[in-house]
């Protein structure tokens, strides 16, 4: 047995004993990109350190593997990071009216920070868990570089500056920016929060048009009274305005799944005598807003304010025309 690679003789092990129906020799060939042989000698390499495989399927044609042993307790770890993404991953679930879902991964969260609680890793943890929010308004998801997240975690961990590649949305240009970072929103496009030298307060930055980044050694001390939870819900989606009172009525036939739609943090729902729904709400964010409503059709009215209602109306007309102009003609020479 020449195989030598200990992190994936462990790794495997994992996969081995987690992974439920077990794994085919082609099933470790494909996750650790190697040839069926050396998959063969990773196979009989954990066999020898672990423990004897066991053959849980009956399928004839492949046979699949598992690892039934204690051996593993001591050396798979579970990281503050990775506890930090199934946080995130609940209040995702949260949002999108997944609540048993989103209380069994917290349930999860709980239980393994139970097994592993020193005092350093629960620091990590709620730093972690802070730093990252979730916009309210979730949709597709523009690329990020490879890395990013991961560097921009390390980096908002130990409070040090990031360096990187910015090309502006509206103008393109491409600068180098060094940037604070405070935390990272999710929502319909992800958004890293910091704080550049030439600006008094954080700024959003895209994740999608930044590249290059790097975590540099100079520290930094957060912008005074800094709250990412406060920061994400001043707004409806992730551009920051001054909050406003948002009052939104639903008929009945849309109020059912108006009624299980979370629009906001600070959202209240009345129930009308007519089967329609009221929400209501603060926040800022009017583009996005209209950007939502029209999903809804003509199953909602904006009851307040006027300016949303009036932007509102402003971009159907606009959509009508430009689609009236430029697609007719197009559609009358394809006929």
């Amino acid at each position: 047995m020449r195989y030598e690679r200990l992190t994936d003789i462990v790794r495997l092990a994992t996969y081995l004993q987690g992974v439920r129906g077990g794994m085919t020799m082609e099933d470790i060939a494909a996750e650790f990109r190697v040839s069926r042989r050396t998959a063969e000698r990773m196979r009989n390499a954990v066999e020898a350190a672990f423990g004897p495989l066991l053959n849980v399927d009956t399928d004839e044609r492949r046979l699949h593997w598992r690892l039934q042993s204690t051996s593993l307790h001591g050396l798979v770890e579970v990281s503050s990071g990775e506890l930090a993404r199934l946080d995130a991953a609940a209040g995702h679930l949260d949002r999108t009216g997944l609540a048993e879902q989103a209380e069994t991964l917290r349930e999860l969260v709980v239980k393994l920070r139970a097994l592993l609680s020193p005092r350093a890793f629960d620091e990590d943890l709620e730093a972690l868990m802070q730093a990252e929010g979730l916009a309210m308004r979730p949709g597709p998801r523009p690329g990020i570089e490879p890395g990013l997240l991961p560097l921009l975690r390390d980096a908002i961990k130990a409070a040090r500056l990031v360096e990187f590649d910015y090309v502006a949305r509206l103008s393109g240009r491409l600068s180098r920016q060094s940037v604070e970072p405070y935390g990272v929103l999710y929502g319909n496009r992800a958004y890293l929060v910091g704080r550049p030298r030439w600006a008094q307060r954080p700024q959003l930055w895209s994740l999608a048009n930044v590249s290059d980044a790097i975590v540099t050694g100079e520290p930094f001390e957060r912008y005074p009274g800094f709250n990412l939870q406060e920061y994400a819900e001043r707004s409806f989606g992730a551009f920051q305005e001054e909050p406003f009172d948002v009052e939104l009525r639903f008929d009945a036939d849309a109020a059912p799944d108006a009624s299980s739609f979370l629009f906001h943090p600070s959202q209240t729902l009345i129930e009308n005598n007519d089967g329609s729904l009221t929400v209501r709400f603060r926040a800022g964010g009017l583009a996005e807003m209209c950007w939502h409503l029209v999903t809804w059709n003509t199953g909602v009215t904006v009851v307040r304010p006027v300016r949303l209602r009036e932007q509102l109306r402003r971009m159907c007309a606009d959509l009508a025309a430009h689609h009236s102009d430029a697609a007719g003609p197009a559609m009358r020479e394809s006929a």
